[in-house]
């Protein structure tokens, strides 16, 4: 598959997961606004019915004092007329009679109690006549004026009177808690905790609930405010101020349902771009095997055509009438067999420390710094022939760590080739090996510096990695497989220590090595 297609599959991945999440994130927060205008419209309608109640209840108190008054005066009229008129017939007792207040507007029922009766045939209810029969059209209509007018009196008395009441007086706080109880009750908000004050028209505050009142301090976060009897004159009223302390966990509620849907597409998200690294990973190391096999393609063709090659010279009889070529023609195959060796060699030993096998480990008691001064010395003609030249630095007191000859000797072999192939065609090579204990006391630092032409950062976390090779130039003109750091770094980790390298292109890399020590 095409790199350019991998990736645009990786965009279209992508902006499927964000399309989703967004359409998520957008429901949610629609869902959260549709919740809270819902809240809002119940608590301000539970308000609006309070205050509609309490402006009842006051009207309520207002026409019962006026109804009780008018009662009053309608009895001392009825006591007053009942001295100047005659007792009725016995068979009717006067206190009997229903009394209604639209009666006495009735010309003929005043006719009845102002006239003097000659004999019981007066009575209505002996003629018949019921007190209903006596109520024409008119005598409703005036029935009608009446109330009319009590109501209205009522009004009056409500505007001009108890507006200038103190509110404290109108109204009743405990009346007041439990409408509020109940309508917000009736909205479906019981369960939600809420607290409120009172102000009256100059602002000041003249009740506050009682489980507020132990930290109400001149509180600024009253969530709805609501104008109480504002039938009356002018445009300044009495206000009450609600405040619900979980309104933001009420309105938030929606969320419970959404948050596992949130979680589970991000996890999705996340296990997608593991699966993507991990098949670009697979790509990577898909790529650098194809040039791991082309490499060692070319390198193993080369031993192979040598020998080929210098067999076709032993089977010319020219050749093997000289001693001294059929001598050049076996020496060669003779070093390009071991050349071929060494490189399968290689592969399967590495082939078998991917599968952790600790076959080919030996750990013994080893003097680090004999194994060092035996690598240099074997190294150092090959880098002074080359125009550079190795020095030591060997100031470790504790020297001695519990590993591999073979492997560890191996290790420097292959950090000190692999200074060689990457050196500075500017500058002479120069190698530096030093050794020192770390404060600890317990563990050895080997270093091996080199002034090449170091390692881009984009690399520098790479070389570890099976088959990466790093270029030098635009070319891989460095013979190799890209092996040889994996190697290092799994020989390294084996032996319980940590290998990590520090490089400034064009200045050169230092390769740490961390080894525990044992006492001598």
């Amino acid at each position: 598959m095409k790199k350019s297609t991998i990736w645009l599959l990786i965009l279209i991945l992508v902006v499927v997961f964000v399309a989703l999440i967004g359409v998520e994130i957008s429901y949610m927060r629609s869902l959260i606004t549709i919740h809270t205008n819902d809240f809002d419209g119940a608590v301000h309608r539970s308000l609006a019915r309070v205050a509609y109640f309490l402006e009842r209840d006051e009207t309520q108190r207002y026409l019962d004092l006026e109804l009780e008054e008018r009662d009053r005066r309608m009895l001392d009229a009825q006591s007053s007329m009942r001295k100047w008129t005659l007792v009725p017939p016995s068979s009717v007792d006067a206190d009997s009679i229903p009394f209604d207040i639209t009666l006495l507007a009735n010309p003929a029922f005043y006719s009845y109690l102002t006239q003097m009766p000659e004999d019981d045939d007066l009575d209505p209810e002996r003629k018949g006549i019921s007190l209903e029969d006596v109520m024409t059209s008119e005598d409703l209509k005036d029935k009608y004026l009446r109330q009319k007018d009590l109501l209205n009196d009522v009004v009056l008395r409500v505007l001009h009177q108890a507006s200038n009441r103190p509110v404290e007086q109108r109204v009743d706080f405990a009346q007041l808690q439990a409408y509020l109880d109940a309508e917000l009750d009736m909205q479906g908000l019981s369960s939600v905790p809420y607290h409120y004050v009172v102000e009256n028209k100059l602002g000041e505050v003249v009740y506050i609930s009682e489980d507020f009142e132990d930290y109400y301090d001149g509180f600024d976060q009253f969530n709805y405010r609501q104008d109480l009897f504002i039938n009356d004159p002018g445009y300044v009223y009495p206000t009450i101020y609600v405040w619900f302390p979980t309104r933001d966990q009420y309105r938030h509620t929606p969320l419970g349902i959404f948050i596992p849907t949130l979680a589970l597409s991000l996890l999705l998200l996340v296990l997608s771009g593991l699966v993507v690294n991990s098949f670009l990973r697979q790509k990577s190391y898909s790529d650098m095997k194809s040039d791991f096999i082309s490499n060692m393609t070319h390198e193993l063709k080369t031993p192979v055509s040598c020998i080929s090659l210098a067999s076709q010279m032993l089977s010319d009889k020219d050749v093997a009438k000289s001693p001294a070529v059929m001598e050049h023609i076996t020496t060669v195959i003779s070093d390009e067999s071991k050349r071929l060796s060494m490189l399968v060699e290689k592969v399967l030993q590495l082939s078998m420390f991917s599968k952790n096998e600790n076959k080919t480990i030996n750990f013994k008691n080893l003097d680090l710094h004999e194994v060092v001064d035996v690598v240099v010395q074997t190294f150092k003609l090959k880098v002074e022939q080359s125009g550079g030249f190795l020095e030591t630095d060997l100031g470790a007191e504790q020297n001695c760590v519990l590993a591999d000859e073979m492997h560890i000797t191996n290790v420097l072999f292959n950090l000190l080739d692999n200074a060689m192939k990457y050196s500075s065609e500017e500058r002479s090579l120069h190698l530096k090996i030093t050794t020192s204990n770390l404060d600890d006391g317990k563990s050895l630092l080997l270093s091996i510096e080199d002034n090449g032409i170091g390692i881009a950062k984009e690399d520098l976390k790479k070389i570890f990695d099976r088959f990466f090779r790093v270029q030098k130039g635009n070319v891989h003109n460095v013979k190799g497989f890209g092996l040889g750091l994996s190697y290092v770094q799994m020989i390294i980790h084996k032996h319980r220590g940590t290998i990590a390298a520090e490089s400034e292109l064009g200045k050169g890399t230092t390769f740490n090595i961390i080894l525990p020590t044992i006492k001598n």
